[in-house]
């Protein structure tokens, strides 16, 4: 980052250490940790009125900046949930000093939205006044400077982030061209795309994708593929009956149609060079980023100790069953476990099958584990192989959310009665 940037990075750390007092750099005032729990607190009150706060929110940024609503899908419905998921992501880690590096990723993720220095001005305005509308009984003037103060210093790291970005000319969004799809199971399809130059992703990382049908809506898929030679790359995309993209990706976008895409993320990466051994986990198309990942050891390193376990709801579902099969055939040091329920067996028996085969290994210490799928899946293993005794840091997988989901109906109750996940995509957390 530039001189500007460097200020940011210290004075967030300062969001960790400082005493209850002000600190300067130079005339630039730091935010204290009384001043971020604050900001939690009054968070926490008005996270039972988030749906009214969101559409406050909203219509008091759109009613003052006009021309900012052309930035917005035309259904904001979800836009309001992943509103105050970004914001609760953010609040939980004002005490991580590592903050400053995922919010300058934020701000050069949020390039390919089309977002200026002058929208996080109105942003933190009608932010304010949302605020202030959701607490109308405990909003004071100490609370509003912790939020100034703390918006100030968020908005600020993700500007240099995306100033940054646009200093080395690096990509706000690839263009891409459809140059080949199949379908792979029932309600999954592998698109094949030609983006218009390199794109500069590791094995095991995800893409959001924008298509010009539904303008401004994106989604992350996982890039099912280590990097080509002929630049092309593999989407597998599970159609989410209701949803506004993966429909259309499913069932309608065709060959020479054009995607857009956002920069790589993820860091459920491998090493650069060969070490511990390696156990995969996936389910469903989960198994894109794993297939990737398998691709890019086979290439890249010698025979090592790696072991795999898929799982599909039936066998109908278990697709791509040719690169499964290849691997068995020439990578024979890969141990292999394919988990398929028959419809005789009652629900829960692949969670039973995949515990008792995992649980026939007794080197799990010693293996670093990348798991992908369903968040509940995610979640579910990575407590099973804690219990078999690897340690955290060695549970490797990415916070991707359901690429995207049926909506719910609106309304004050519908919150409290049927919470929802919200879906936020994180360009740069694990």
């Amino acid at each position: 980052m530039s001189s500007g940037g460097t200020d940011i990075r210290w004075r967030l750390g300062k969001l960790v250490r400082c005493r209850v007092e002000e600190v300067t750099h130079g005339s630039v005032p730091s935010v204290c940790v009384d001043a971020n729990e604050r900001i939690r607190a009054s968070f926490a009150r008005v996270e039972r009125r988030a749906d009214h706060v969101a559409k406050y929110f909203y219509s008091h940024l759109f009613a003052r900046n006009p021309g900012v609503r052309a930035l917005f899908p035309a259904d904001m419905s979800e836009q309001r949930d992943r509103l105050f998921a970004a914001l609760t992501h953010v609040v939980q880690r004002l005490d991580d000093p590592d903050l400053p590096r995922y919010l300058a990723t934020l701000g050069r993720d949020h390039r390919k939205f089309d977002a200026r220095p002058e929208h996080y001005a109105a942003v933190g305005e009608s932010l304010i006044a949302a605020l202030r509308f959701g607490l109308p009984n405990t909003w004071d003037e100490e609370t509003e400077q912790a939020w100034l103060g703390a918006y100030k210093i968020l908005s600020e790291a993700m500007i240099g982030g995306s100033e940054e970005a646009d200093k080395q000319q690096a990509p706000r969004w690839w263009d891409c061209r459809v140059v080949a799809r199949h379908q792979a199971a029932p309600g999954v399809t592998v698109l094949t795309l030609l983006p218009d130059r390199t794109l500069p992703y590791a094995a095991g990382q995800f893409v959001s994708v924008s298509a010009p049908q539904v303008p401004r809506v994106w989604r992350p898929y996982s890039i099912g593929c280590a990097p080509r030679a002929d630049r092309t790359i593999d989407l597998h995309v599970s159609r989410v009956d209701g949803g506004l993209l993966s429909p259309l990706l499913v069932d309608r976008i065709a060959p020479n149609d054009t995607l857009r895409l956002g920069a790589p993320a993820g860091t459920a990466v491998l090493p650069k060079r060969a070490g511990q051994p390696v156990t995969f986990i996936a389910a469903g198309t989960g198994w894109a980023p794993i297939r990737a990942l398998l691709e890019d050891m086979v290439r890249r390193w010698t025979p090592t100790t790696a072991r795999l376990f898929l799982v599909a709801r039936s066998p109908a579902h278990l697709y791509d069953p040719e690169a499964v099969d290849a691997l068995r055939k020439h990578h024979s040091w890969v141990d292999i476990t394919v988990i398929t329920p028959e419809r005789t067996e009652r629900q829960g028996a692949t969670a039973r099958h995949l515990e008792k085969a995992m649980s026939a290994h007794r080197d799990w210490p010693k293996h670093r584990v990348y798991v992908s799928g369903p968040a509940q899946f995610i979640g579910d293993m990575r407590e099973l192989v804690r219990g078999y005794g690897t340690p955290p840091e060695q549970i490797a997988h990415d916070h991707v959310p359901s690429p995207e989901r049926a909506g719910r109906e609106p309304g004050h109750s519908a919150w409290f009665l049927h919470p929802s996940q919200p879906q936020w995509i994180n360009p740069a957390d694990r």
